[in-house]
């Protein structure tokens, strides 16, 4: 009976090793197929999970290390292949919950996969895609910062929205340089040359409002996209896989708004998006290139508290005088006013102390009781102004961002030809752009004259920001034109700042400006001190007038005097024709030059 016992027990054992033994033999046998299956199929060439990697040039713009499975994941599509789907075979490495998008692909792609994974829970994920809950996509684009350099394209992020009806509590998509840097210049240096960490992130939308609508004064435009909700979930998903990763930020090329076109690409592979953009990357070009690809469903306008308070005051104040005294100081509002006038001072004087508040002009304690105390006042009227807005010219309907020209001068029979990558200066049309924020990179001109052909100008860096001054808000106006001219026949390197104030309305303004010019070479050197005043005129629909008179007085015994009269007429969206008279003497025989160029965007 023993006998028989022991037997059975070695039977046993032996039946569950030639089972596990079987097991093994049919799971490695399965692997070995899919792995077949894959080579088969060369899955690692197929451009959605290039996509997905984001590769450009056979190599991923993302630097982060934990955005790879293989070490050679950076450069090698076909080994960060396989090793996920070894990993994921393995149940190692965390795959299944941190590459969720990845998972689903290679499960559509790849035969009997998701029955040869390893599962389990993935509760961040889950909870991560519960908060988002998405069904709808926005594309949001808060417009130019007129006294920030590295805020002066624009920027764009994503909306992820559940319900339309509710946008501000969204989420954010957002993708943005890491820095604590508060000078502009130097942010867009760093900016420039990749000195900065760029990572996506996602955050309540009202949170981005406030930034952008509220702290920084500017108007948003929100472009809804055609998309699907599985597309929106696809890209709610990389957002996942991304977010603890970064790829080093390039002002010009790899910035924010490119990095948004990749999410747009995950979530229709068909799109090219990313590839349109080879050396510059402007926020409002890729907007117009969704357009050009019907991929936006519409659009809405949310105007800027700076907007809003500008608004009441050129159109709901009569006695303007007044209203500066009544938010200056603590006096009441004159019983005489209307109920409608009363509501107008103080829906002004409300936002008015939050701007202060925001620029940290007045301490919170002030603020505190002061914005409570107009609540209340306010609240007795329960209604709301009657504040209707005319929606401005939308930007997707502007010229576009490069410019290249013609120019023949009547006085010598000069020809020149310019090129300006970007991006809109004073003698463009200005619809759709932010009016006095000018800013060109790298632009140049080459002179034909009867005996030589030569470069005649090349600017580095020209930007002029005529932000406009009134009773309420005063900031400086300012510019900065760095690079190369031919002045007195000579090529000099040149620097021109100059500081200022500006004053208009929506349609006109005045600067007034004092700076100085520097042309540089060796020895023979020349610098000024002086100014100008100008005049630019944006009320004709379709043309643009401008007028200018500046001084410089030179070292050398040297006076300049320039008069400088322009108009731009806009032929149809990306062509204009510019006329521009220039009288300058600072030669001793003066100079009248009558010069005509075309202008041709794209």
């Amino acid at each position: 009976m023993i006998l028989l016992l022991n037997l059975s027990n070695k039977l046993i054992r032996l039946s569950k090793y030639f089972l596990l033994t079987c097991l093994f033999i049919t799971s490695a046998y399965s692997n070995e197929l899919l792995l077949q299956n894959i080579t088969n199929q060369k899955l690692y060439e197929n451009p959605y999970w290039s996509k997905l990697l984001h590769y450009q040039n056979n190599v991923s713009e993302i630097d982060s290390n934990n955005f790879f499975i293989s070490s050679w994941g950076k450069t090698n599509l076909k080994k960060e292949l396989f090793e996920t789907i070894d990993a994921l075979i393995k149940g190692e490495k965390d795959i299944l919950c941190r590459f969720p998008l990845r998972v689903k692909w290679l499960k559509s792609k790849v035969n009997n996969l998701d029955e040869n994974i390893v599962k389990y829970e993935c509760k961040e994920l889950d909870e991560f895609v519960a908060s988002v809950n998405a069904n709808y996509i926005t594309l949001v684009f808060p417009t130019a910062h007129i006294n920030s350099p590295a805020s002066m394209y624009g920027h764009t992020f994503l909306r992820l929205t559940e319900d339309n009806d509710t946008p501000l509590i969204s989420n954010a998509v957002n993708y943005a340089a890491q820095s604590d840097d508060t000078n502009g210049f130097i942010f867009a240096y760093k900016g420039i040359f990749g000195g900065y960490e760029g990572k996506y992130s996602i955050l309540p939308y009202y949170k981005k409002i406030k930034e952008y609508n509220n702290l920084e004064q500017r108007d948003v435009w929100e472009y809804d996209l055609k998309l699907n909700k599985e597309q929106v979930s696809d890209i709610v998903l990389h957002t996942y896989e991304l977010k603890d990763s970064y790829s080093d930020y390039f002002f010009f090329k790899e910035n924010c708004s490119y990095n948004v076109l990749w999410l747009l690409e995950i979530a229709k592979p068909e799109l090219e998006l990313v590839n349109k953009f080879y050396v510059k990357t402007i926020p409002l070009d890729t907007v117009k290139l969704l357009k050009e690809l019907n991929l936006i469903e519409s659009s809405k306008f949310r105007a800027s508290k700076m907007t809003k308070m500008k608004h009441i005051v050129d159109n709901k104040i009569n006695n303007k005088k007044y209203l500066f005294d009544y938010v200056n100081s603590e006096i009441e509002l004159n019983d005489n006013l209307s109920v409608s006038d009363k509501m107008y001072y103080l829906d002004f004087k409300i936002e008015y102390i939050k701007y202060l508040r925001s620029k940290n002009k007045i301490n919170k304690n002030t603020y505190l009781s002061s914005y409570v105390k107009l609540l209340k006042q306010r609240s007795l009227f329960n209604k709301k102004s009657d504040i209707k807005m005319k929606v401005p010219f939308n930007p997707i309907n502007s010229h576009d961002s490069a410019r290249a020209s013609i120019l023949y001068n009547t006085s010598n029979d000069n020809i020149e030809l310019g090129y300006k990558p970007v991006y809109n200066d004073i003698y463009d049309i200005s619809k759709g752009y932010f009016q006095g924020a000018y800013i060109n990179f790298f632009d140049f001109n080459i002179l034909k004259d009867e005996n030589h052909i030569r470069l005649d100008k090349f600017s580095l860096l020209n930007i002029k920001s005529y932000a406009k001054r009134d009773m309420f808000f005063k900031p400086l106006s300012w510019g900065i034109d760095l690079g190369y001219k031919h002045f007195r026949k000579r090529d000099y390197f040149n620097i021109n700042p100059e500081i200022g104030y500006t004053f208009g309305n929506s349609k006109d303004f005045l600067y007034l400006m004092a700076g100085s010019k520097v042309f540089y070479k060796n020895s023979s050197n020349y610098y000024s001190y002086g100014g100008n005043i100008g005049v630019v005129s944006n009320r004709f629909n379709n043309m643009k007038l401008g007028l200018k008179y500046s001084y410089d007085k030179y070292n050398k015994g040297i006076e300049n005097n320039i008069v400088e009269l322009f108009t731009t007429i806009k032929i149809k969206k990306d062509l204009s024709f510019n006329i521009k008279y220039i009288n300058d003497n600072l030669l001793s025989d003066k100079e009248e030059n009558l010069k005509l160029s075309l202008f041709y965007y794209f």
